[in-house]
């Protein structure tokens, strides 16, 4: 017995596969470029939340102590040395209010401090969780952890 060999449009239903095969494709990719778009754009909030706390913690002045006299006098360019006490202070305390006007998950200030004396350096941090819990993006199931640090320097 001889074979035949299959006719040409024998190929019913293989474009549909192949369509099928490229919407799911396009989709995922569109869900992902979502979803990194979703991170970026939390990244950028975190920075905002960051600024702002640095800008808050820069005015950190320890009053009690300026008019004591026990803070060094202000320097040649009037600058008065920032309290290192209140610097985390004000930033713990205001946290989660910057992070709720920035709409943000739960936020943490991870360090809050004066290098010179004179510059405020706040370090927050945040995870996220992108885009729906989408299989596609499983490696990030826990949720992305992100961190901004931000200085501001008391004038």
């Amino acid at each position: 017995m001889k074979r035949r060999a299959p006719a040409l449009d024998d190929d019913e239903g293989t474009i549909m596969l192949l369509t099928l095969g490229f919407v799911i494709l396009g989709l995922l990719l569109v869900l992902v470029v979502a979803a990194a778009t979703q991170v970026h754009l939390e990244r950028m909030r975190l920075t905002h939340v960051a600024d702002e706390l640095a800008l808050d913690a820069a005015d950190a002045l320890d009053v009690g102590r300026y008019y004591e006299g026990s803070l060094p006098e202000p320097g040649v360019d009037g600058v008065v040395a920032l309290a290192e006490g209140e610097i985390e202070r004000l930033a713990k305390e205001r946290v989660a209010a910057a992070a709720a006007r920035a709409g943000l998950p739960q936020t943490e200030v991870v360090e809050a401090v004066t290098t010179d004396g004179y510059t405020a350096t706040v370090t927050v941090r945040t995870t996220v969780h992108p885009l729906f819990g989408v299989d596609a993006l499983l490696p990030f199931a826990d949720g992305v952890t992100l961190t901004a640090t931000a200085n501001a320097r008391d004038y």
